[in-house]
Parts: C-alpha cells; sequence; structure tokens
C-alpha cells in the first residue's frame, strides 16, 4: 500500500535521479519499493536503479518489464527499461523497446534522443535501392514529410 512516506522517498528518489545522484536515487527507490511492491512506478525507477547502479541486471529488467505489464501505456516506464538494456550492453532490444514507448508518447524527447544517439534509422523506401541513391532520398523526404502532413485532420476556421 502506498503511503505518504513512500511517495516522499519515491520524489526524493526522482530529483535524486536527475542529480545524477544514483546511490541516493537507489536507496530511496529501495524504501519506496520495500513499502509497496506493487505500484508501478515503484518497480520501473527502483529496476532502472538496482541495475545501472547496483549492477543487477536481471533483476532490474525483472522489475522495469513487471511495471509494463501493469501500466502498460506510461511511456517512462519504457524509457527506464530501454536504459536498462543499454547498461546490459543490449542495443537491439534498446531500440525495440524505444519503439514501443514512442508509440504512446511520440514526442518524448530523451527517447528520441537515444535512438538519434543509437544511430537509428528507418529503412529505406525501396529497400534494393542504396540509402544515399537520389530516388530514395525523394521518396524518402515525399513519404515521411510530405505525406503525413496532408493526411491530419484540417481545423476549422
Amino acid at each position: 500500500m502506498t503511503t505518504e512516506t513512500s511517495k516522499e522517498q519515491f520524489s526524493l528518489g526522482k530529483r535524486y535521479l536527475k542529480e545524477d545522484n544514483l546511490d541516493k536515487a537507489l536507496k530511496a527507490f529501495e524504501k519506496a519499493y520495500k513499502e509497496d511492491r506493487e505500484d508501478a512506478q515503484y518497480l520501473s525507477y527502483y529496476g532502472l536503479c538496482k541495475a545501472i547502479r547496483g549492477g543487477e541486471i536481471g533483476h532490474g529488467l525483472e522489475l522495469c518489464t513487471r511495471a509494463i505489464k501493469k501500466e502498460f501505456f506510461k511511456a517512462e516506464f519504457y524509457l527506464n527499461l530501454g536504459k536498462v538494456y543499454l547498461a546490459a550492453g543490449n542495443k537491439k532490444s534498446a531500440i525495440k523497446v524505444f519503439l514501443k514507448g514512442l508509440k504512446f508518447e511520440p514526442a518524448n524527447e530523451e527517447m528520441n534522443k537515444y535512438l538519434v544517439e543509437l544511430g537509428f534509422r528507418r529503412r529505406p523506401v525501396v529497400p534494393v535501392l542504396t540509402r544515399e541513391n537520389p530516388v530514395n532520398k525523394f521518396l524518402g523526404i515525399l513519404f515521411r514529410r510530405t505525406i503525413p502532413n496532408m493526411l491530419k485532420k484540417k481545423k476549422p476556421q
């Protein structure tokens, strides 16, 4: 059951995480998690810190995955799981998880930043041609920039 102290510890943990103080963040998330082992937020953030700071990648993956199973629609849980995969050196799984998270929150800057850093690019429009081929470049620009804007509903004036 979530209590005021567990909420306070969770808030403290998030603040420490932003400050990049992983030791204090791990302790705060652990206290919140021990008070309520079923809260999805506590599972996800404790799992993240357990994997990154504690070095327990397997346990971190398990906790983050359980959080997503409880609340699959929260993009921040996918972000945390992706970070755990990166800590494990599993770039391919991290990219998959980030892409799933972006389905729920397409404008998530942090996940988009990770995808760019990881070098993720969509497949060329015409796979048999090279990415640098002018036909692929033209079609890529046309399909990925122009057509989605045409499909959006126009606002009534």
